[in-house]
């Protein structure tokens, strides 16, 4: 059975049919990644996802057979569902520390927080050496480490990655890459992936879908979709 399961999903802008019918799972301990161009309706999957736009009645969004489509947004998020946001979206007047405590917000086991923010801070080491400095100062690519932190303190059973390597340098690309795979091979954290880099992408993902224009087009072993000439052409520079 899946963990986290999408059934013909589909979301309006208005009068615009952004989604037109996603089919997609996830099963524990995957990373599953999302491709696709500017506009496909990446972004707008992992809000539907998480709580944060609307579906009709005919779509189907499930944890662990449970229904999520109908429930707001912080009810997602107790029920294990944790969205890192396109652009980081720290809480630029609040400390490190505030902003990883924030993260827990829907938790009540004092020592598994304990023991999750140690962790954090094991893997991100800038951000224990910056615990106390305002958000909003870090660099983009420590506001990234701490977003992820963030969602980390929240104990996802899914974590949804949206845009992780965004702005960053190239070596900033790679340690967040890094990082990612560090999270499922040591901690089994389930992620879905949304992400511009095709390649960086399919490489660590074990599964993959290709979405253009809110239709999936594509779907499978990720090794294998890195090697279809059309992925290829449109996503890897040929």
């Amino acid at each position: 059975m899946a963990l986290l399961e999408i059934q013909n999903l589909h979301v309006y802008y208005g009068q615009i049919h952004a989604l037109k019918g996603i089919d997609l799972h996830v099963d524990q301990g995957e990373i599953v990644t999302l491709i696709g161009g500017n506009g496909a309706g990446k972004t707008t999957t992992l809000r539907a996802i998480s709580g944060l736009l609307r579906t009709p009645e005919e779509s189907k969004i499930k944890l662990q057979n449970e229904e999520l489509t109908r429930l707001r947004a912080h009810h997602v998020v107790e029920r294990g569902v944790i969205h890192v946001p396109e652009g980081r979206r720290v809480f630029a007047r609040m400390s490190v520390q505030e902003n990883l405590t924030m993260g827990a917000y829907a938790r009540a086991d004092r020592s598994g927080m304990d023991g999750d923010l140690d962790f954090i801070f094991q893997l991100f080491p800038r951000l224990k050496e910056r615990r106390a400095q305002l958000a909003g100062t870090l660099s983009g690519g420590e506001q990234q480490m701490l977003a992820m932190g963030r969602a980390l303190m929240g104990n996802p059973k899914v974590l949804l990655l949206d845009e992780p390597s965004m702005g960053l340098a190239p070596v900033l690309v790679e340690a967040i890459f890094d990082t990612i795979e560090l999270l499922n091979k040591q901690r089994g954290t389930t992620i879905l992936l949304v992400e511009q880099n095709a390649l960086m992408a399919l490489q660590i993902a074990s599964r993959g879908y290709v979405i253009e224009t809110g239709h999936i087009v594509l779907s499978g072993d990720a090794r294998a979709l890195s090697t279809d000439p059309r992925v290829r052409e449109a996503y890897l520079g040929g």
